[in-house]
C-alpha cells in the first residue's frame, strides 16, 4: 500500500532558513557597519531608496545583476 501524497507546501524549497531574510539582515548589517545610508546606497547601486528599502525588509527578491551591484556598493565604505 503506497503512502498518500504530501502536498507540495511541505517540502520547503530553503529548508535552512528565509533567503529573502538571509539577504535582507545582511545588507542592512553591511551598510550600517559601512556608515552608508539608505540613499547613498541606492545612488551606488542605481537604484531608488524605496527598491533598497524593499530589499532591506525582505519583500523583493533581487536578481542576479543587482546583487552583482550591491555586492560592489558594499564591498568598501562610501565615499563621497
Amino acid at each position: 500500500m503506497s503512502e498518500p501524497r504530501r502536498p507540495i507546501e511541505d517540502f520547503p524549497a530553503h529548508p535552512a532558513g528565509d533567503p529573502a531574510a538571509d539577504l535582507a539582515h545582511a545588507v542592512r548589517e553591511r551598510r550600517t557597519a559601512l556608515g552608508i545610508s539608505v540613499e547613498d546606497l541606492a545612488e551606488r547601486t542605481k537604484l531608488t531608496a524605496r527598491q533598497i528599502r524593499a530589499i532591506e525588509a525582505g519583500h523583493s527578491a533581487p536578481t542576479l545583476p543587482l546583487l552583482t551591484a550591491l555586492a560592489a556598493a558594499l564591498r568598501t565604505a562610501f565615499t563621497a
